[in-house]
Order: structure tokens, then sequence, then C-alpha cells
């Protein structure tokens, strides 16, 4: 339901925007720009025209996919956590500025760009008070927890919007002139969200949400600015075009979700080094995927370019009955004793975390000026980030039974112990009994690196000379050696633990279904 749900709302911007438009008598089409049939000849643009003209649609699956991934906010916290727990710097209150004053900056040294300078002050201030009143509102209405804990308005990031705001901004007033100035100004306001989240400021969430809100606020505040100023869209502008044979690069932001393997496999882990197995395999449930993607066509057909993603792969870990009651969880029966003090109920999931980085080759076929099918042969790294599954397990009744354990071995083995337990908690032997105890060190799974292969196929819509949408399925294969640390044995009282490791060799095949928006140039 979920998939259908961001699947639709990638695919809406296509549907209000049709193919063609009716377009006033004695005009003619290109793309989002119009010119006068006849030399010379000018009309008032409408404010339907205006509207078509200035909004991009591009800041709205930013915001579904932000409200989309919110379920996954903490996954991706914990990625974060595993990956760069320490990172903190304070360039982002800084960078989501720089495009706005690359745009004054060239105005001022006489580049000539899309408005007067009245134009550019109007809507620059249309932009931002649309951005400051949505952002803050819904940080007032929402009041969500960031995630340091520090305050109650995390939702939407504003460093985020504001950072898009001025990104747009830039693109608008140059990215007719040069690419690469909307190249620059995004590149910024995506390290400015990315930094964000690594500060432990904004969820990922809030990040796509604000992202969103930039880019909308932006194409409102140009599209009042033209209604007042009857902006005619002449000059620079007016020359914009684009064929079916030009060189589709293009810079993406993409959302997911990845199948993998039903059961990941794993090294057998025992309890001992030569005592009873723990038996257990890993389950892999749907992964949440976000990535950006870029390449540099050579010509219609040829490029070259590269992904960098994260995915946050849900994992639960089953363990056979019969391994749970003979596993020696805290070595009670390595010592002697006739019982284990602890059964294990089982393992608490955990999410594996893993990084791609991509490079390789980008082939399209454009089937129509707007439509072209992609596809891309890609090899790089993956990053698996290390992880920790808790055990949790109970008291086990049979120490209170006296014809399985005699009073002189419950007194040497296990009557410190739940002494210990009963007086802490201040339970009773009923409550001690139906209790779980939750080891959070119990089995350690290293961080790991492993060359990866990557290909896929996708279908683009583009709507517009510098704007586009995207269906995508990708396939990723990679063999990480997954390295298990098991510590079934608790603390002693020096404060020592016994670890023991296995390696395996893990192939893990995904296949990613998403959408994404893409910036052309």
């Amino acid at each position: 339901m979920r998939t259908n749900t961001l699947l639709f709302l990638f695919i809406l911007p296509l549907i209000c925007h049709p193919l063609q438009a009716r377009l006033p008598e004695g005009f003619m089409r290109h793309d989002s720009i119009f010119s006068a049939s006849q030399a010379g000849e000018t009309s008032t643009p409408k404010a339907k025209d205006q509207f078509r003209r200035n909004f991009s649609y591009m800041g709205i699956p930013f915001i579904a996919a932000g409200l989309v991934v919110k379920g996954e906010n903490r996954n991706f916290r914990t990625l974060r956590n595993r990956f760069q727990p320490t990172f903190h710097h304070e360039y982002d209150n800084y960078t989501q500025y720089v495009p706005l004053a690359a745009t004054w900056g060239m105005k001022l040294a006489g580049v000539e760009g899309r408005s007067s300078w009245k134009e550019l002050a109007v809507s620059n201030v249309f932009s931002a008070a649309l951005m400051a009143g949505f952002v803050n509102t819904l940080k007032h209405t929402t009041k969500e927890l960031r995630p340091d804990n520090s305050s109650n308005n995390s939702f939407p990031s504003g460093h985020t919007a504001t950072a898009f705001m001025c990104a747009t901004i830039l693109h608008k007033e140059y990215g007719m002139i040069s690419p690469w100035y909307s190249i620059g100004g995004y590149t910024l306001a995506g390290l400015t969200g990315i930094t964000r989240q690594l500060n432990n400021r904004h969820w990922i969430g809030d990040v796509l949400v604000g992202a969103g809100i930039g880019m909308i606020s932006t194409d409102l505040g140009y599209f009042f600015s033209d209604l007042i100023f009857k902006h005619k869209h002449t000059g620079l502008a007016q020359n914009a075009s684009y064929t079916r044979d030009d060189a589709p690069s293009f810079l993406s932001f993409n959302m997911g979700v990845a199948t993998a393997p039903s059961v990941l496999r794993t090294a057998e882990l025992y309890d001992t080094e030569h005592g009873s197995p723990l038996g257990m395999y890993l389950r892999t449930g749907t992964a949440t995927v976000v990535s950006v993607e870029g390449a540099y066509f050579f010509n219609a057909y040829l490029g070259l370019g590269g992904r960098l993603k994260v995915a946050t792969l849900p994992v639960i870990a089953d363990i056979p009955e019969e391994n749970k009651r003979h596993f020696d969880l805290d070595n009670d029966l390595q010592e002697g004793a006739p019982v284990n003090m602890f059964l294990l109920d089982g393992l608490e999931s955990d999410h594996l975390g893993f990084c791609d980085i991509d490079l390789g080759a980008y082939f399209s076929y454009p089937l129509s000026r707007h439509f072209q099918l992609g596809s891309k042969l890609l090899v790089g790294r993956r990053i698996n980030a290390d992880f920790t599954l808790n055990s949790l397990s109970r008291i086990n009744p049979d120490i209170f039974d006296r014809q399985k354990v005699s009073q002189e071995a419950y007194n040497q083995f296990y009557k410190e112990d739940v002494e210990y337990y009963l007086q802490q908690g201040g339970l009773t032997t009923h409550e001690l009994l139906h209790s779980t105890f939750v080891d959070e060190e119990f089995l350690h799974i290293r961080k790991s690196s492993t060359f990866k292969l990557g290909t896929g196929v996708s279908l683009t819509y583009r709507y517009k000379e510098n704007a586009a949408l995207r269906l995508y399925c990708d396939y990723d294969f990679a063999s990480p050696r997954l390295t298990y640390d098991l510590k079934n044995s608790w603390v002693d009282e020096e404060g020592n633990r016994e670890a023991r490791s296995y390696s395996k060799r893990t192939p893990m095949h995904n296949f990613t279904f998403g959408a994404s928006i893409a910036f052309m140039f």
C-alpha cells in the first residue's frame, strides 16, 4: 500500500501537466516557453500560462517522499549513528545561503539573468515569505521532537527549505545560461540537507519535505512576481527548447523500495567451541532506499556517471525452539550446573544498513521528445554498517524444581544471582519468572566493505527542458563477508566478556523499484 501511494504521488505531476497544452492563437510552443510567431508581436501572458511556465512540480515528489519515509526516520538515524556517530559541523548554517549570494553577486557583476532588479527582489521576497510561512506553520502545528531531543520543532527542516529555495532562485535566474549553475546550487542544497541529518538535528523526512517546500515556494514566488510585472519571458529564456536528440545529462534524487533474499546466508554460531549450535538464520524484509544519481551524456545515447545510495533493510533473527532450549546462554552448563539459569527466548530485530557508491556507463534511447528509455552498468563498493542483535531471555523455572536441581546445586550456581535480581527489582519469585532480560551486546555483526555490481532500466518523462520524472528498476549484487561476534557469556566480576568470532560470505541480490525527479541539463 505504501509503495503504491509513493508511485502515485510521483506520477501525479504527469497527469497534472499534459503533453500538449492549448496555446493562444498565433503562438508556437517551445516546451514551457512561448514566442510570438510574428516578429515584434507580444501579448500579456495570462495567469494560467504564467503558472504553467513557473511551476515545475519538482517539489511535489520531495514532499510525497518525505511523508512516506517518515515511518523510517529512526532507522535512517540509526545509520547515521553507525557510520558517523560523532559528526558535528556548522557549515550548513552558511551553505544554505550560498546559491542566493551567487545569484545576487552575478547580478551585481552585470551578468544578464532572467529578471530585472525589481523582478528579482519581488520574486525573492515572495519566495522567502511563502517558504517561512509554510515551514513555521508546520513546525508549530506538528511539534515534532528533534533527533537530539533539543526542541519540538523538527518538522520540516528550515535550513533545507532555505537551501532549496536559494538553489531554485539561482536555477531560474541563470540555469538557462549554463546548467552548471543549477547543478552547483542544488548540490549545495543537497549537502545542506545531508548535513542537517549528520548533525543529528533533523530526521530524513524533515529534510525531504523541507526541500520540497523550498522549491514550491520559489515556483509560487516567481509566479506572483510575473503576474505583478506581466513578465513576458523574453530575452534569454525565450530561446529555451529541447529535442529528442539532445544529450540527456541529469542529476536525480531517487526513492524506492528494495527486495532482498528472504534469508541471508549466515555463519553457524555455537555456545562453546564444540557445543550446541544456535541455528540462527536472518530473514529480511523490504528495504527503504534513498539515492542521488547523475550522469553526463556525450550524445543522446551514451554517458558516464555515478550513484550514491543508502538503504535500511529490516532483519529478523529466527532460532529453532529446540536450539533455544539447549543453548548455553551464560555458560552455566559449561561450568557444571545441572540446567541453564536463563532460557533464550529470541533475538530482537534490527535493521541492516548499507551505503553503495557506484560509477559506470549510462545508456539512453529517445522514444520521443518527452520519453526516454535508459539503462546503466555500474561497479562500486558496498559498505555495510555494523549492528547488534540483542538477546531476550527469562529465568528457567527448573532451577526451583528440587527434583531437577538439588538444594546444594541451587545454592552453588543460582542462589546468589536470584537474590540479586529479587532485591534489585523488588520482585517476587513469581514476577521474576515472568520478567524478560535483555542483553544488548549478545551478537555483533561487524562493519564490512565489498565490491559490487549494478545495472537497471528506467523510463523518463521529460516534461520541461530542465525537469523530468523517472520510474526505474535497479538490480545490485554484492557478496560481503560478514563477521559475527557472539557473546553468550555475561560480564564477569572484572568486567570482562568472552567473544567468539565467525565469518561467512553472504550473497545479496537486491531489486529496487522506485521513482525519481531529475534536473536535466
